[in-house]
């Protein structure tokens, strides 16, 4: 399961399932433009949500990845990958991640 972190319009976990590297994706963005083309850009690469192998947030990601892992189970392998904007990443979302058991790198 790999966390996209910041993930605007979903590239690179798409890019990570395309290849095999990760069976599912979620993506995580404050944007909610972007989650639209970021579940457009799944569609288009024959992933949809009705899979499960799919699925973008807009929220905070510091709020939104306490639900998200339980959601995913506990005792999967978790790993995430942050690609934030210009702002950079807000120190709240590090925290967050790295007080995380369940994932396994970022």
């Amino acid at each position: 399961l790999l966390f996209d972190v910041c993930c605007g319009t979903g590239t690179i976990g798409l890019t990570c399932l395309k290849e095999g590297a990760v069976g599912k994706v979620v993506g995580i963005d404050i944007s909610e433009p972007a989650i639209k083309d970021a579940i457009v850009n799944a569609e288009k690469n024959g992933y949809s949500g009705t899979e499960g192998r799919t699925k973008f947030v807009a929220s905070r990601a510091e709020k939104a990845m306490n639900n998200e892992i339980k959601s995913a189970g506990h005792g999967k392998s978790m790993v995430a990958v942050v690609d934030p904007s210009r702002e950079g990443l807000h120190q709240d979302v590090c925290k967050a991640l790295r007080n995380e058991k369940s994932i396994n790198r970022i």
